[in-house]
């Protein structure tokens, strides 16, 4: 949950998600919930355990429920791949 776009009406920059805002787990592998949120390093460090690495099988984009957004996701970062939405497809690309 980053945290609010600076922009309204318009192309934002990219909001970087990794240093402002917070995280949840929808699980039970740790405390960083919807209830209680946890910066990112927070949620990190709750789910170093020792055990197998985590694993993301989906990603959501929203805005909220207070009105209707249509808009687009450029350049979505997961890890080291940055996600590029063309009309031709997605791209993917190696990040730094």
């Amino acid at each position: 949950m980053p945290d609010a776009s600076p922009v309204t009406n318009g192309w934002s920059p990219f909001l970087d998600a990794t240093s402002t805002g917070y995280w949840f787990l929808t699980g039970s592998e740790t405390a960083c919930n919807a209830a209680a949120e946890c910066t990112l390093e927070e949620l990190k460090t709750s789910l170093n355990d020792g055990g197998e690495g985590a694993t993301i099988y989906t990603a959501a984009v929203g805005k909220g429920r207070d009105n209707l957004w249509i808009g687009a996701v450029d350049g979505l970062r997961v890890n080291q791949t940055i996600y590029d939405f063309e009309t031709s497809g997605v791209k993917e690309r190696r990040a730094g």
